[in-house]
C-alpha cells in the first residue's frame, strides 16, 4: 500500500498552527481536534516545522514553571530537521522511518514542499489491519473453494 492511497482515505487536511502562537493554543487545537501533531507554518503559510504531544510533553517536564509564556517556535521540531516522506513511498518505507526515528507522525510533502498531509502511527496500523483482512479473505476464500477459476 502507498502513502497515497493512505491519504485518499482519510483525506489530507492537515491542522496547522502558526509559530508565533502560544504553546497553550497548540495544546487546545490538538485537544479539540483530536490529533497528535500539527504542522508548524511561518507568515507566509511555509512549513516551519511540527509540534506534536511528546514536544509539550518533554517541555512542560523541563520547564513547567516557564509554560505558560513558551511559544510554539520554541519547542516545535524545526523544518531543517524535520522527517518527511513522500506520497510515492510505500507503507514499509512509512513503518520503518518512524521505528528508525522513534516517532509518531511522517508529515508527507508533495514537490515545492508544499505539505500533502501527515501519516499517523495510527494511520499505518490501520492499514496493516487492513491488508492482513484482505488476505485473510482471500486465503479462506481459496481454502473453501471460492477462488476465481
Amino acid at each position: 500500500m502507498m502513502v497515497s492511497d493512505i491519504l485518499a482515505k482519510k483525506g489530507s487536511e492537515v491542522a496547522t498552527i502558526d509559530s508565533s502562537k502560544k504553546v497553550s493554543n497548540a495544546i487546545r487545537l490538538l485537544h479539540d481536534k483530536h490529533i497528535g501533531a500539527l504542522i508548524v507554518t511561518d507568515n507566509e503559510q511555509n512549513i516551519a516545522g511540527i509540534i506534536t504531544e511528546r514536544d509539550i510533553l518533554h517541555m512542560y517536564a523541563e520547564k513547567s514553571s516557564a509554560a505558560e509564556n513558551m511559544y510554539v517556535k520554541d519547542i516545535m521540531t524545526p523544518s531543517d530537521k524535520l522527517i518527511v516522506g513522500d506520497e510515492n513511498n510505500d507503507l514499509e518505507y512509512v513503518m520503518t522511518v518512524m521505528s528508525e526515528n522513534r516517532i509518531r507522525h511522517l508529515p508527507i510533502i508533495r514537490e515545492r514542499g508544499k505539505i500533502a498531509g501527515i501519516i499517523s502511527i495510527g494511520d499505518v496500523i490501520k492499514a496493516l489491519l487492513k491488508n492482513a483482512e484482505h488476505e485473510r479473505k482471500m486465503l479462506s476464500d481459496y481454502i473453501e473453494g471460492k477462488y476465481p477459476a
